[in-house]
């Protein structure tokens, strides 16, 4: 929200006077950051009134001359400077937009080249909100545009030309934000980011770009001249990976261009990139092109809302990816897994598990629960042994020491050979992963690769150059990714049975009995201490609905219609949205559902976007889970059921459908074993028939009007606290739940071990 006008004026005329008494940089500069407590639309409210226009020309005339006397002096003017850009008019955007692309293009042979031009492009239309020009700045500007990117410089030196020559000429202009943030990207996108002083910049970027109202089509226009082919393959290698790295680590965390859709617009320009480095062939540019796989892979696969998107990354992509990795492997004589022994020296056949780095994320929790239940088997502990296989893609963050002891108490061993790579930080080479993975998978005589990844340049060069006799893709969610080398899919998501089709794709079907300490840990005083104190800030009697996961899936606006609906019938509910994500997205989809009704600013009051939460926290918090679609949640609502806590679902099925199933279902669970060896009785299915086919009608809809009503419904128990009721659909659900699992860890094993025998 924008501070008051008085507050503003009051902020800058204090700010005017202190600056003009300063006596050192260090004083300015502490001044200076005070700045960042206003926002660019303050400073637009305050150029709404003559006097504001007035107190506006009076600040950047004071620092003009403050800042021209540290300059004179030779001091040097850092990163925090660069807010001074909140003054900076606003005019001329699309002019500017267009000259700074056309300046990126005409790059020659040097990053120095693209800056030349830049500065010759500059715009010099005026507006009454501009000020005069400072002519003053133009020594420095001249002097910083001449030293940028010159052979001799370092990284270092090249940050300081960058934020002299920006600070210059926004001081000497005052006009064209849009250009001058353009250029700034361009220029800084090119430097190191491992070294420190970049630290700084990131950190600027990221908290203040959002402040300043630096928007996604400003980005968008410096990120596409960059990555024009031309201008792109004219820089270094360094400076290339520099430019994506930036992205990823950069401007990507910026709060309101996270996870947001628009980042799709450069995937025809990244596309274009990779190709033309898997043509190349040679060792650096497929080097290149895996880091870049998996750079696309990461800023798409975020925004992928539907399988259509992910079959399609598989064509243009992943297929096309791997042809050429097969072929280059081939020619390096790397291709196939060579002479190798079937077993391992223990008599047993060895199962690779290739991960792209250890964290405790579903698809751990999953793996881990499957390995679980598998070594408790003697059976297959008597034939298998489990090795875990780690990329270390700290690209996405580091592996977790947790996990990896997890893995070792079961008995598997973490397979680590790529960590000296990561001692160049994000410039490391994913190639020289690939072949140390390679060989230590024929090291250790691997007879069966499971790659639970559908999109990294390393896991698809390791399925590509063929490194385990028998190849299985593990889907997690992804049901299209489909390469020749893949002899065999398989998934958890397969409502527990053998054999699944999903998106005309045949699986094997794994189901997993997960551990209980994932699902519903147990809590100790402090985690107690912490729901009561979260619950006790909201309002008294509050219902509270929601959900825990990607903010992703709740872009959707038939989701939000039945959602505000409930919403409405009971005021006294409020929407929890857990899960990292683009908010700002999301408040859009509900403003357009309320559009009509205009009640959207409302609704949004009761709306919480609590970003990344302890599910196991948030887990007792959340009164009814009202699960998203078209995209559901998948494993974290079944993680919140299992705290007993209600939710409902929109079923992809009819409901003759849902029952057909229920009564397959049940139909192998009376063939289980009861747990002291007994048969299962005709009366126990009887039983559990009736209570799980009662359950759905509380539990599962099968239109948006009974979402709508069903979930009317259970916020009625709540708000007329009919707690028996409540108790009684949690008994249910439990009840569901422990059926399910026998089955799944009955079915889950031995359709485990019935993959593992296929033939290579």
């Amino acid at each position: 929200m924008n501070q008051p006008s008085d507050t503003i004026e009051s902020f800058l005329h204090i700010f005017i006077h202190s600056l003009q008494k300063s006596v050192s940089q260090a004083d300015t500069s502490a001044l200076i950051k005070e700045l960042y407590n206003i926002k660019a639309s303050d400073i637009n409210l305050l150029q709404s009134t003559p006097q504001g226009k007035n107190l506006v020309r009076e600040c950047i005339r004071t620092m003009r001359d403050k800042i021209y006397e540290l300059l004179c002096a030779g001091h040097i003017c850092g990163v925090e400077y660069l807010y001074i850009l909140l003054f900076v008019s606003r005019t001329d955007s699309e002019s500017s937009l267009k000259s700074t692309k056309q300046s990126t293009l005409e790059t020659t042979t040097s990053n120095k080249a693209v800056y030349q031009a830049t500065n010759e492009a500059q715009s010099h239309i005026f507006s009454p909100e501009t000020i005069e020009i400072d002519s003053r700045f133009e020594v420095f500007v001249k002097l910083a545009q001449e030293s940028l990117f010159m052979q001799r410089n370092s990284d270092v030196e090249n940050v300081l030309f960058i934020e002299l020559y920006i600070i210059a000429k926004a001081l000497m202009n005052m006009r064209d934000f849009t250009q001058l943030v353009c250029e700034y990207i361009t220029l800084i996108m090119l430097v190191d980011i491992n070294i420190p002083v970049s630290l700084a910049h990131t950190q600027f970027i990221v908290e203040s770009f959002e402040k300043l109202g630096v928007d996604m089509p400003t980005l968008l226009s410096a990120l596409k001249a960059q990555q024009d082919k031309q201008a792109y393959f004219n820089y270094p290698a360094l400076a290339r990976r520099s430019i994506l790295n930036w992205q990823l680590h950069c401007f990507w965390n910026v709060s309101h261009f996270f996870n947001h859709n628009a980042w799709l617009e450069l995937y025809p320009l990244w596309q274009d990139l990779f190709y033309t480095l898997l043509q190349k062939g040679d060792v650096e540019s497929i080097d290149e092109a895996m880091y870049m796989q998996f750079f696309i892979y990461h800023m798409c696969g975020n925004n992928f809302h539907h399988q259509a998107q992910w079959r399609r990354f598989c064509e243009e992509i992943d297929k096309v990816a791997s042809q050429a990795y097969e072929a280059f492997a081939k020619t390096c004589g790397v291709y196939g897994v060579g002479n190798r022994a079937t077993h391992t020296a223990n008599g047993k056949i060895c199962i690779a598990f290739l991960r792209d780095r250890l964290v405790p994320n579903s698809p751990y929790k999953v793996e881990y629960s499957l390995l679980h239940n598998l070594y408790n088997d003697e059976a297959f502990k008597a034939q298998y042994e489990v090795k875990i296989y780690t990329m270390k893609l700290l690209e996405k963050s580091d592996d977790d020491k947790q996990v990896i002891a997890a893995y070792e108490g079961l008995g598997i061993e973490v397979v680590d050979v790529v960590s000296p790579f990561n001692a160049k930080g994000f410039y490391n080479s994913h190639l020289q992963k690939a072949l140390a993975l390679k060989d230590a998978l024929h090291r250790d005589n691997v007879s069966i690769l499971i790659s639970p990844n559908n999109g990294y340049g390393i896991s698809d060069f390791l399925l590509a150059t063929r490194s385990a006799p028998l190849q299985i893709y593990y889907s997690h969610g992804n049901f299209v990714y489909d390469l020749s080398c893949v002899d065999a899919r398989m998934t958890h998501i397969c409502q527990g049975n053998r054999h699944i089709t999903h998106e005309g794709f045949d699986f094997y079907g794994v189901p997993v009995k997960m551990q209980e300490r994932f699902y519903n840990p147990p809590l100790d005083a402090k985690s107690q201490e912490k729901i009561h104190s979260i619950r006790t800030g909201f309002p008294k009697n509050v219902i509270v609905l929601g959900t825990i996961g990607r903010l992703m899936k709740l872009h959707s606006q038939e989701y939000w219609e039945c959602v505000v609906e409930v919403m409405r019938s009971f005021p006294q509910t409020i929407y929890l949205a857990c899960g990292g994500g683009n908010s700002a997205l999301i408040s859009e989809c509900i403003e357009k559902v309320c559009a009509i009704s205009g009640d959207g600013e409302e609704i949004l009051r009761r709306v919480h976007f609590a970003g990344y939460v302890d599910s196991g926290i948030y887990g007792h918090i959340i009164d009814i889970w009202l699960d998203s679609f078209p995209l559901e949640q998948g494993e974290s609502r079944i993680e919140y059921a299992a705290k007993g806590g209600l939710s409902l679902v929109m079923s992809k099925e009819s409901k003759e459908e849902r029952l057909q199933r229920l009564e397959q279902n049940l139909a192998r669970w009376i063939n289980i074993p009861n747990r002291d060896g007994t048969a299962k009785m005709q009366e126990q299915y009887d039983e559990a028939y009736t209570i799980l086919a009662e359950s759905y009608l509380s539990f599962m809809a099968f239109s948006k009007e009974e979402y709508i009503c069903k979930a009317c419904a259970l916020a009625g128990l709540f708000a007329e606290k009919r707690t028996d009721e409540i108790e009684s659909l949690r008994c249910t659900s439990a009840f569901g739940r422990a059926v399910g699992d026998e089955i799944k860890e009955y079915e889950g094993v031995n359709a485990f071990k019935e993959i593992m025998a296929l033939n290579p």
